[in-house]
């Protein structure tokens, strides 16, 4: 399976706390990202451990996918509870976090599953870009269960803030999503804030389908939020199924 990952500290921050993986066995692969939280001690910590939780428990896949949500879920739980141990009676440990969004391909199925946790995020590019993943924060939020206008919810105060992450003392809300990829090629990318965030869908949607390679990609993609005045780490994977 082709696949690239990129990931730079940007121009602002003094530490690159986002992390990704990509791991495959003779079931399926997973691609993987997190991204600390900023401005709370620990958010590397938090990504790390994630990252490290998943790459051990690639082993107990379950051959049936029915049981994928289920697996994944109990995954989450066991980062949770390393990263309770972790942090030990340290206060400020306590407090880390890390955003979560991941897919998983089954060898022997023609679907892909999508979870995720924050506003990290994942799309699919088949010829169109679709944002598959929501982001788990305020304005959405007031979008959902407040039924406000996307305009609206937008100019409210912290509207950006996270309801949902992964940490010792997180709301952790998982949300997931099942793709059919039938016998066409995709291109699964996931993406931290840093990008999509300073990034306009029609550029995003351009240099996915333009005529270079993943890596070439992943750094066209990079540059141009770089040069949208990113704030932040920036971390894309991107990968190819057929």
């Amino acid at each position: 399976m082709n696949y690239k990952i990129n990931t730079n500290i940007g121009v602002v921050r003094e530490e690159n706390q986002d992390r990704a993986t990509v791991i495959d066995n003779n079931i399926g692969t997973l691609a993987l990202l997190c991204d600390g939280m900023g401005g709370h001690f620990g958010g590397s910590l938090a990504a790390s451990i994630t990252i490290n939780t998943f790459s051990h428990e690639m082993e107990s896949l379950p051959n049936d996918k029915k049981h994928i949500f289920e697996w994944f879920k109990n995954v989450i739980k066991q980062c949770k509870n390393n990263m309770i141990t972790e942090a030990g009676n340290d206060a400020m440990k306590k407090d880390m976090g890390t955003t979560v969004t991941a897919a998983i391909i089954y060898k022997n199925t023609k679907d892909i599953f999508i979870f995720n946790i924050g506003d990290s995020r994942t799309y699919i590019f088949d010829g169109l870009l679709h944002q598959i993943t929501v982001d788990h924060n305020l304005m959405n939020y007031y979008i959902i269960e407040e039924n406000m206008s996307e305009f609206q919810a937008a100019k409210l105060p912290g509207a950006a803030a996270l309801t949902s992450a992964l940490g010792p003392n997180k709301k952790t809300n998982i949300e997931a999503f099942t793709i059919d990829y039938s016998n066409e090629k995709r291109t699964i990318i996931l993406t931290s804030d840093g990008i999509h965030d300073y990034i306009t869908k029609p550029n995003f949607e351009m240099i996915v389908s333009g005529s270079g390679n993943l890596s070439e990609k992943t750094d066209q993609l990079i540059n141009q939020a770089i040069r949208g005045e990113s704030t932040d780490n920036l971390t894309i994977i991107m990968l190819e199924v057929e």
